[in-house]
């Protein structure tokens, strides 16, 4: 089964969006690539790749979003899931 056919955009055109928001951030505070470097711990060279090819690690990427993004959006891509029954509920408030 194709997914894309449930999703507004392609996993690319994703990745692509995420690259270029993430350079739109870094030019609005007018920092460079080794200023982001400085102030991210990924390499000018990985942000530069990142940029023109959206091509980063998953560790990197989260990386940058530190100072560039809000990481709790990223954490909160796959969050707990709640109970799932009145059971689960119930033995959830118990423990409370």
């Amino acid at each position: 089964m194709d997914t894309r056919l449930f999703l507004s955009r392609s996993p690319r055109e994703v990745q692509d969006h995420l690259a270029a928001v993430l350079r739109q951030r870094r030019r609005a505070r007018k920092h460079s690539r080794q200023k982001a470097a400085e102030a991210s711990g990924v390499p000018a060279p990985t942000i530069r790749r990142f940029e023109t090819t959206g091509e980063i690690s998953l560790r990197q990427f989260l990386m940058l979003c530190a100072p560039y993004g809000d990481l709790k959006k990223a954490e909160a891509l796959f969050p707990e899931p709640g109970p799932a029954t009145m059971d689960e509920l119930l033995a959830t408030h118990d423990s409370a």
